[in-house]
């Protein structure tokens, strides 16, 4: 297994992954030619990364990573968007070898902090996610730290 930064080169299979998770999923959107545009987008964007895993040339996993400056560790701030692993390639080590090697890119690019949203029963996952130190335990109000969204409609101008 080869892990390596994604070039803009790799879009289409990215994009071939990210509509293989869509549909994982079980979701009708965004369409495979959003996600190619969305794709290439993000990789001429500066502030994201797309890490691949692949065997013999063949794409198994990616992973999405942002950055941005968060006021809140006043500094660099990561945050994982994505992690799919192919269903014929899990439970092998992949997942957990590419969020280790988005947290060696975010040491590497300084940043302090690295968050990701998950859905708890989410079990395999999770465990990849507690098993490299992330948790959802906030101290000052005793309990789960919450990931909230809110999707708003497209305006019809």
């Amino acid at each position: 297994m080869d892990l390596r930064l994604a070039t803009p080169q790799d879009a289409d299979r990215i994009a071939g992954l990210a509509s293989a998770f869509r549909n994982h999923l079980e979701r009708a959107t965004p369409t495979d030619a959003q996600f190619r545009t969305s794709v290439a987008a993000l990789l001429e964007s500066g502030d994201a990364e797309f890490y691949l895993a692949e065997a013999d040339g063949q794409p198994m996993a990616y992973v999405l990573q942002r950055f941005r400056y968060s006021m809140w560790v006043a500094g660099l701030d990561a945050t994982i968007e994505d992690l799919f692993v192919t269903p014929e390639h899990r439970r092998k080590g992949i997942g957990k070898a590419l969020i280790q090697f988005a947290l060696d890119r975010a040491r590497g690019r300084e940043c302090l902090s690295v968050g990701l949203d998950t859905n708890e029963n989410n079990a395999a996952s999770n465990r990849i996610y507690t098993g490299l130190g992330f948790n959802a335990f906030s101290r000052r109000w005793q309990g789960r730290q919450l990931f909230l969204r809110v999707n708003l409609p497209v305006s019809k101008e």
